[in-house]
C-alpha cells in the first residue's frame, strides 16, 4: 500500500489510524537532564525469556544492560530522574509481524534483573507500552 503525505495533519492522521497510539501526559521532573531507558526487559535481554529474547549470553546486549544500570544508578544517585519504558502487550492480541511477546503476566514484560531495583525507585517512572 502506497500512502501519500499532503500535510502534517494527515500525515499525523494517518500514523494515529495504524499504530495503537494511546497518549497520556507523564510528568517525571522539571529538570532539564535525565535518563531515558527503552526495552531493557527480559522478553529481549535476558537469555531464554521469550520468542524475541536471546538463545545464549550476548556480550553486547550484557555490556548494554551493565552500562544502562551504571547510568541509572548514577542519575538516581543524584536526584535526577529516568524514564523506562516497558515493551508489554495484552495477551493474545498479534502484533504481526513478531511472535506474540511480552505479554502482561509472563515476566517478559520486566525489567532485567539488574535492573529491577528501579521498580519503586523515587526517581524513576515506567511506562508499559504496546
Amino acid at each position: 500500500m502506497l500512502t501519500t503525505f499532503t500535510t502534517p495533519d494527515s500525515t499525523l492522521a494517518t500514523i494515529e489510524a495504524a499504530l495503537p497510539i494511546d497518549p497520556q501526559p507523564y510528568s517525571v521532573s522539571d529538570r532539564s537532564t535525565g535518563l531515558i531507558v527503552v526495552d531493557v526487559i527480559n522478553g529481549f535481554c535476558t537469555v531464554g525469556s521469550g520468542p524475541l529474547a536471546p538463545t545464549e549470553p550476548n556480550v553486547q546486549i550484557e555490556t548494554m544492560v551493565a552500562e544502562t544500570n551504571r547510568l541509572a544508578q548514577a542519575f538516581t544517585a543524584r536526584g535526577l530522574p529516568v524514564l523506562a519504558f516497558l515493551d508489554t502487550h495484552e495477551p493474545g492480541k498479534p502484533e504481526p509481524p513478531y511472535p506474540n511477546h511480552c505479554e502482561k503476566g509472563t515476566g517478559e514484560e520486566k525489567l532485567v534483573p539488574q535492573l529491577a531495583w528501579l521498580e519503586g525507585n523515587p526517581y524513576t517512572t515506567l511506562i508499559e507500552k504496546d
